[in-house]
């Protein structure tokens, strides 16, 4: 990203590289008319440190007769501490330009990240919400899965006891009927066990379909 911007007649060239501001060692040569060979050996005579590193790069342009030049990319701290002996109410006017220019292009730059950052967090949610939404879908699909195995075994209970229950002549099944069915075996069987001597084969056949009921019964989950 680069913009420009006009000091002392100069259209001063600002970039955004590795998410800082920078100008050029030519550009502040011409805005406060400098010779650039001086404030290229200004920069290489500082210390050759972490700060320094940091902020001045050393790159390569083309100047009006086609020949490769030497400059250096500056950031704001790097302009800051190049300038600072630069005098007089010109010097200090464009100082305060290219102050000017450097707020404006970071403040660009940070836009820029804060629209990159909610784009980032819209992606994200969007993404959430279709999880979420899978999740539950996944989760109905289970339930109903499992709502219609559960009839299923309803169903085939209900089928095995009405036929048990159909041998006594008992159709229309439900629990109700069942329970009555149980109640009236239970007293038929303790009648058969105060009488031994009576011999009652369709007793005997309705106290092995009552068995066999209860046992079905215990086995499924209703």
């Amino acid at each position: 990203m680069k913009n420009l911007v006009a000091i002392n007649g100069v259209n001063i060239g600002l970039e955004v590289a590795n998410d800082q501001v920078t100008t050029t060692s030519l550009a502040i040569a011409n805005v406060f008319e400098k010779r650039h060979s001086d404030i290229i050996r200004k920069i290489e005579l500082m210390p050759q440190d972490e700060f320094n590193g940091r902020n001045f790069a050393s790159v390569r342009y083309l100047d009006s007769k086609g020949e490769e030049r030497k400059c250096y990319k500056i950031t704001r701290d790097a302009f800051s501490l190049l300038v600072m002996g630069f005098t007089g109410e010109k010097a200090y006017k464009w100082k305060i330009e290219f102050i000017k220019a450097f707020n404006e292009m970071e403040k660009r730059l940070r836009n820029i990240e804060y629209e990159k950052h909610d784009k980032l967090a819209f992606r994200q949610s969007l993404g959430y919400k279709s999880q979420l939404a899978q999740q539950k879908q996944k989760y109905e699909n289970e339930i109903k899965a499992l709502k219609y195995d559960l009839e299923q075994s309803k169903n085939n209970f209900k089928d095995k006891l009405n036929c048990i229950l159909a041998k006594n002549g008992l159709y229309a099944f439900d629990f109700k009927t069942f329970k009555n069915y149980a109640l009236k075996l239970e007293k038929m069987l303790k009648d058969l066990k105060d009488d031994e001597n009576k011999e009652n084969k369709l007793l005997l056949r309705m106290q092995n379909d009552f068995l066999e009921c209860l046992e079905l019964y215990k086995s499924v989950n209703i």
